[in-house]
């Protein structure tokens, strides 16, 4: 992998971290307007499958993406519903129990969880551990756990936070599995799609989640209301569909070096700067102690060394 490709694929995963943390601001906005958490999960990939599909038509490429979900339809239903179905039903019910910033935060044990994983998903070079890029992913997590020690003593209680905590948890080992999973599956069966049409096969494929989702949200709620409506639109069109489709690019250019691909990954712990600048505007939170602002130092720093790709002894595997 050459070093610019490197470079450009943790630049694209960096713009993609910013417009992802639009859900987590957005589902805090959602959680204090009493939104339903069922409703917010099927309206965002609702909302994001009817914009891909109108792009894809456009550009000529939805009809070779519905032919190839035809020949496997059961491995895309499967993923979908994890990736836009099991995923965003934790992250979302995760804000009724914590605070935005601190959902971002625990979600960056995606760094870590992506790089664990890899001996039991790959079975080529990419199986192996890249062990510094590793430690980097460790300094990255110390700063984000200063961020959230930094904000402590806030209006939750332990045992909703620890709730919180459980949740996103359990999203963020499934995102990277998930996401590599996929990869995968269109490699092997050498499948000629683009990233777009990755996101909206995985989308079509969460679908019959989706309508039970919504049958659920309206038995429990009834009808959205209208600023639910919006926010949620809001958050597939920033997060769903910039988001995900410049993430999704990013991992395609790595997918052939671990250590790259771990780089990528640790991108995701710029959405908590960028949650809690989004948190201190819209929701009037208070800013980062100087414990937090340390914490946004290493981060800063980790994703510096990880954005040199001359550097082979930061990015090469051990």
């Amino acid at each position: 992998m050459q070093a610019n490709q490197k470079l450009k694929a943790i630049g694209m995963g960096v713009v993609a971290s910013v417009f992802f943390c639009s859900t987590y601001v957005l589902n805090s906005f959602i959680s204090v307007g009493n939104g339903h958490w069922a409703w917010t999960v099927a309206l965002r990939t609702l909302f994001l499958l009817l914009i891909l599909l109108g792009i894809l038509q456009y550009k000529n490429q939805l009809k070779p993406l519905l032919h190839t979900l035809k020949q496997q339809p059961k491995v895309w239903v499967f993923w979908g519903s994890i990736w836009f179905g099991l995923i965003y039903v934790l992250l979302t019910a995760a804000a009724s129990f914590g605070p935005g910033w601190l959902i971002a935060g625990v979600f960056q044990f995606t760094i870590v969880a992506g790089i664990l994983l890899s001996p039991f998903l790959y079975k080529d070079g990419r199986a192996k551990i890249p062990v510094r890029a590793l430690l980097l992913s460790i300094l990255i997590l110390a700063g984000i756990a200063l961020m959230q020690w930094s904000q402590r003593n806030g209006t939750y209680t332990d045992a909703q936070l620890l709730i919180c905590i459980v949740l996103v948890l359990l999203a963020a080992v499934i995102w990277p599995l998930a996401n590599r999973k996929m990869l995968l599956f269109v490699e092997e069966q050498g499948y000629e799609l683009n990233s777009m049409q990755r996101v909206a096969g995985t989308a079509i494929g969460s679908l019959p989640v989706l309508f039970m989702l919504m049958g659920f949200g309206y038995t429990e709620a009834g009808l959205p209301g209208n600023s639910q409506l919006l926010a949620v639109f809001a958050i597939s069109l920033s997060s769903g569909v910039i988001g995900t489709i410049l993430f999704f690019k990013a991992t395609h250019l790595a997918r052939t070096h671990s250590a790259a691909l771990a780089a990528v990954e640790a991108t995701q712990s710029i959405e908590i700067l960028a949650t809690v600048i989004g948190e201190v505007l819209l929701l009037g939170i208070a800013w980062p102690s100087l414990t937090g602002n340390v914490g946004m130092f290493l981060i800063t720093a980790g994703l510096i060394l990880y954005s040199i790709p001359a550097r082979k002894k930061v990015l090469s595997t051990v």
